[in-house]
């Protein structure tokens, strides 16, 4: 599909992040992974309307963001040499991204916006990449929202809205420390776990990395150093469950076991079971971080 839209449009440039969003506007193809920005001087109006109907996920900077912060901060993180959209820079922001997908004809943006902005105890800034994702810029404060508090909230939204949603919630950063840089590595994580972990709602680095990592070694080179907790996890679904969980817990035996409504003992049970038939001692940290891949790669691959 890329090689017939360049043909077409010969102008068009192919990127893995837009950029000269004032000049072109970008489509998402999900095959190839990649954008595909086609200057507005070679587009008609029905072929804009029509792109935009075969590839839902576009970026078209003119009728997206109207405030003037929004415009701001929509050119720092996306146009060459652009300025910083705050006089701020050594502040420290974060960038949430969210996607929405399954949307409703009668779906209203405004009150999105709204719904949006009330969840933050803080001022925020929403800018719009499409008319399905966008990013909320958050600055520092006392008070930041919790991922358990955005969590809760996604429910609401789902049934208020009538839609899905993902958030992947970004690190803080200083505009000064280029921030805009370290957006580009977070949208590739975002891409990434909308593609391999869409099952879960928020992520973020600490959720996201690992796997990714996992993700860039061929699987016939992962299998042989995982197989043997493959086999046990095959064996009993419920203890991958229950040793992913111990591992998240910092091997917190008694959280863990309040979490999973178990007795102590049950758990400490499943725990002997699983180092007994694998061999491998969960007390290590170097251990855990190899059973902890193997959890992560048997949940999201097999």
């Amino acid at each position: 599909m890329l090689k017939k839209l360049k043909n077409r449009y010969p102008n068009a440039e192919i990127k893995s992040i837009p950029t000269k969003l004032s000049q072109m506007i970008w489509f998402y193809l999900d095959d190839e992974e990649k954008y595909i920005g086609i200057p507005t001087s070679d587009l008609s109006n029905p072929e804009i309307e029509l792109l935009k109907a075969l590839f839902p996920i576009y970026q078209d900077k003119q009728l997206l963001n109207t405030s003037i912060q929004s415009q701001k901060w929509y050119d720092y993180l996306f146009e060459e040499n652009s300025t910083f959209p705050s006089n701020q820079i050594n502040v420290d922001y974060r960038l949430i991204q969210f996607t929405l997908s399954q949307i409703k004809e009668e779906f209203e943006h405004e009150d999105w916006q709204e719904a949006i902005k009330a969840l933050f105890p803080n001022e925020v800034v929403l800018v719009f990449l499409s008319a399905s994702e966008g990013i909320i810029v958050e600055k520092r404060q006392d008070y930041i929202l919790s991922i358990d508090e955005l969590n809760t909230s996604i429910h609401a939204l789902e049934s208020d809205f009538y839609c899905k949603i993902h958030f992947y919630i970004g690190m803080f950063n200083t505009l000064e420390n280029e921030l805009n840089s370290l957006f580009q590595l977070e949208q590739t994580l975002f891409r990434f776990a909308l593609k391999e972990m869409a099952k879960d709602r928020i992520f973020s680095l600490s959720n996201v990395f690992p796997l990714y990592l996992l993700k860039n070694i061929p699987s016939g080179t992962r299998y042989p150093f995982f197989s043997s907790i493959y086999d046990v996890f095959k064996e009993d679904v419920e203890l991958r469950r229950t040793i992913k969980l111990y591992l998240e817990n910092h091997s917190n035996a008694s959280l863990t076991a309040k979490q999973l409504f178990l007795h102590r003992n049950s758990l400490q049970y499943r725990i002997d079971k699983f180092v007994e038939k694998t061999g491998y001692d969960l007390k290590s940290f170097p251990v855990s971080v190899i059973v902890y891949l193997a959890c992560l790669d048997f949940e999201y691959n097999l």
